[in-house]
Order: structure tokens, then C-alpha cells, then sequence
């Protein structure tokens, strides 16, 4: 076969694969480990979050799976979906401050962020002039910090922790009293209190910061039609019963 009739198969066959690719494929996930919406078990990732998105990506014909996911510290992927195009950041609060910095799916599911603390500790907070006399554990660059940076909390008062298991090491420094209290998403809060071994029942609830929802949130610059794909693919499978059989086997 002559060389530019090869060249020309080439060619060919390399538009046509860009013609059908599906554009979900050109994303890269990433999440944090943050039960029960994703976590790793058993080196393996789960969650209620990941379940769903492998759903999503099943019903649009995606090659990508579970193990494309990449779990990273909260504050690096954070950063990472801020500045690299083709990226994708969850479970993601939605928030006034962060709508214009992302392009969003879901909801995943409704959460609240809250102040918890030991009751042994008998921290009383009625308003936020109270939370001055209080030191604050976070998760770095977590939602749970930024609501308190945004009310204006003195920056000594907070003392962020980093890394893949962030909210792990916060809980036990909060068991430790390191700090007074925790600023995290409730129930991610006492999942990790009860998985550490800890008697949930010795935390309450002390403030309410926020109550919002988690969604899946992307590079300001990905195309419409990749989010327009996976959030009518979320959308049938909240239709279709699929996301409630995923949020329930979890309970």
C-alpha cells in the first residue's frame, strides 16, 4: 500500500475517533476521603457520591470507572480544579462565594455544616460574637473553613489540618482537645467520630454555619455538553429509583 495512503488511513481514522470520543472522557475526577459520600474501604473507593457518579458515567457509555478516580487531599484538588482545564472536583458545597468559580452537577445530596463539639466541654455558642472565645479545628481549604473565614473569625482562632486523611486527624484532635470545636459537614462529622471508635453520643451539634448540597463541581471552561450529559444522566437516575437504592444502601 503506498505511504500517503497509509497517511491518509491515519488521518482519517484519527478524526473520525475524535468525532466519536465521548468528551466525559477527557475529565478527571477527583474526590477527597470524606464518608459516607466518598471514602476508601479495603483500598477500593466508595461511597454515595462515587457510586452515583460511576452510574452517571455507566449511562452515558464513558470509558471511565471507579478506579479512574483519583483521591487526593481536599486542598490540593481544590486548587487543581481552579486552574486545570478538564478537571472535576467532589463532593463540592455550593455556595454564593464559590457559584461563579465552577461549573456545577447535581445536587448530590442536601448537608448542613456545623460547629460540633465534646459535651464534656459544655461549649455554648448563640451567636457569632461567641465564636471569639472558642478555638476551631478545619479541614484545610474545606468549606467548614471558608464559612468562617467569610464571617470574619480571627485566623488564630483556626487551626487547619491537610492531607488525604484530614478529617480523620481532626477528630482525633478534637477527641484530644487540641481545640474546642470541629467546623465540618455534620454528617461526615459522625460518621468519622463513630469509625474511629469514638462513642458519638459524647459530640453534639453547638451552631449551625450553613445548610446547602453537595455537588459535582468543574473547570469554569468545560463544555456545556459534558455538563448538560451528566446531569440529565443524574437526573434519570433519581427518576429511575437508582439514586435512592445507592443512598440507601448506605444507611
Amino acid at each position: 500500500m503506498p505511504k500517503l495512503l497509509i497517511i491518509g488511513f491515519s488521518f482519517l481514522f484519527l478524526f473520525v475517533s475524535n468525532i466519536f470520543s465521548n468528551p466525559v472522557d477527557k475529565i478527571t475526577f477527583m474526590t477527597e476521603n470524606s464518608p459516607p459520600y466518598n471514602f476508601l474501604k479495603n483500598k477500593k473507593l466508595k461511597g454515595t457520591a462515587v457510586d452515583l457518579l460511576v452510574k452517571m458515567l455507566e449511562k452515558v457509555e464513558a470509558k471511565q470507572k471507579r478506579e479512574d478516580i483519583i483521591v487526593l487531599p481536599w486542598s490540593r484538588g481544590y486548587a487543581y480544579v481552579q486552574s486545570q482545564k478538564n478537571s472535576s472536583l467532589f463532593a463540592t458545597t455550593r455556595t454564593d462565594k464559590r457559584e461563579k468559580l465552577f461549573k456545577w452537577v447535581g445536587p448530590i445530596s442536601k448537608i448542613m455544616i456545623t460547629l460540633i463539639a465534646k459535651k464534656s466541654k459544655h461549649v455554648k455558642i448563640s451567636n457569632l460574637e461567641d465564636l471569639k472565645k472558642y478555638k476551631i479545628g478545619v479541614v484545610r481549604e474545606d468549606i467548614g473553613e471558608q464559612l468562617l473565614l467569610n464571617l470574619n473569625v480571627n485566623k488564630k482562632q483556626i487551626e487547619n489540618t491537610g492531607g488525604i486523611d484530614a478529617i480523620h486527624k481532626v477528630i482525633k484532635m478534637l477527641n484530644r482537645d487540641r481545640f474546642d470545636v470541629l467546623s465540618y459537614n455534620e454528617e461526615s462529622a459522625f460518621v468519622e467520630i463513630g469509625k474511629l471508635g469514638f462513642e458519638s453520643s459524647d459530640y453534639e451539634r453547638v451552631y449551625v454555619l450553613s445548610e446547602s448540597a453537595l455537588y459535582y463541581a468543574f473547570h469554569i471552561d468545560t463544555s456545556e455538553e459534558v455538563i448538560t450529559t451528566l446531569q440529565n444522566a443524574l437526573d434519570e437516575l433519581k427518576k429511575d429509583g437508582t439514586y435512592d437504592k445507592i443512598f440507601d444502601s448506605y444507611k
